[in-house]
């Protein structure tokens, strides 16, 4: 009696054991590896059961049991262009993981049944600028132009007496390789600094006669703001990237207007409101009666602009910046009537010319930036 009870226990043991072994092999893992590539943040990852891993070092691999439900949390400086799954681009909810201006983004992510690479390509912030040459021949046809350019801290461009040359021999004896820079156009017609420090630069095409103009690098709570400044106090802001966009040509282009609010310290001033615009002639008396197919002038001389549905006078500024539905044509104009929530402006009136372009807008468009200065906010 005691022996078959020995015997069932013995069985009903080697059993549990049996199914116990089964069962560890049942759960087997899989390794996820995980990089944070690009631009500064951090990542931590947290399991069903709210066990929290850190990313150490921007890279690191965890073994997880397949088909763990995962939470997955991005801590950007300044945003994430993609997360991508090995080779493509990672969904959630059906929407690609991109272009994600939030500073703290988290999504679910399941382990698989193999090992998986996630790589988070974080956005960075530049302070560099990037020309795009383009040249017609005689017979209109439209190519790649050849140009080398010359940048240089503007302290040694004024103790070498403004002569570039000097100024960037200067700066390789007695500065460090981030107070100059010479560059050259690619066979697109296209070249694109570094970064630069933050400081003010003088930039100047090389064996040309062309005036020189000034690459200012400053910081705005702590995120670094680029811009250019030409001689006639143009300015060319930079894409949400820190790059300065310019198309160089031998033709006149027509780029959209952007119109941007500044305070004095050359910040942003992201306020709200609306506005309209007054066209002057040479004499900066209105223009009245002026008549084109998607742009005229009243008989007060406000600027009416037809975008596809209907004519507007009125125009809509939002977080301090508001692009015009109609190309501007060369002239004089002013601000007329407008009403912001918090700020009120210094200047009013502003000249735009074919001849100048601020940079590329987000459908690589040609945008000219019309900066108009605050006065006072609340």
């Amino acid at each position: 009696m005691h022996l078959k009870r020995y015997l069932c226990t013995g069985l009903i043991f080697s059993m549990m054991l049996v199914t116990s072994s089964l069962g560890i092999q049942a759960k087997s893992t899989s390794t996820l590896h995980i990089e944070l590539t690009g631009g500064l943040g951090t990542a931590e990852i947290m399991t069903d059961e709210d066990i929290t891993y850190p990313v150490d070092g921007g890279d690191d691999s965890f073994s997880f049991d397949k088909g763990t439900q995962l939470k997955i949390t991005i801590h950007s400086k300044y945003g994430i262009d993609s997360v991508q799954d090995d080779n493509s681009v990672l969904k959630q909810k059906g929407k690609k993981i991109e272009k994600i201006s939030a500073k703290d983004y988290t999504f679910t992510y399941k382990t698989q049944d193999m090992d998986t690479n996630l790589t988070v390509n974080l956005t960075e912030m530049h302070s560099r600028f990037k020309i795009t040459s383009i040249t017609t021949d005689e017979n209109g046809e439209v190519m790649p132009g050849y140009v080398k350019y010359g940048c240089v801290k503007k302290s040694f461009y004024e103790e070498a007496g403004e002569n570039i040359d000097e100024a960037i021999e200067l700066a390789q004896e007695n500065g460090s390789e981030s107070d100059y820079q010479i560059l050259e156009s690619d066979e697109n017609g296209v070249f694109q600094t570094n970064d630069f420090l933050k400081g003010t630069y003088i930039i100047k095409k090389l064996g040309d006669e062309s005036e020189p103009f000034e690459l200012i690098v400053t910081r705005n709570k702590d995120i670094p703001y680029t811009y250019i400044r030409l001689n006639n106090g143009y300015e060319f802001s930079s894409d949400k990237t820190g790059t300065v966009k310019i198309i160089e040509s031998n033709q006149t282009i027509q780029s959209a207007t952007r119109i941007i609010l500044k305070s004095k310290n050359d910040k942003l001033v992201e306020d709200n409101g609306t506005f309209k615009i007054k066209m002057l002639n040479e004499k900066g008396k209105t223009l009245k009666n002026y008549k084109k197919q998607y742009l005229k002038t009243d008989k007060n001389g406000c600027v009416r602009m037809y975008d596809g549905v209907r004519w507007m006078r009125t125009f809509t500024l939002k977080n301090g910046k508001s692009v015009l539905p109609v190309v501007l044509p060369d002239g004089n104009y002013k601000i007329t009537k407008s009403k912001f929530n918090d700020c009120s402006l210094k200047t009013f009136d502003f000249k735009i010319s074919s001849n100048t372009i601020s940079g590329l807008d987000g459908d690589s468009q040609p945008i000219n930036d019309i900066v108009l200065q605050v006065t006072y906010c609340r």
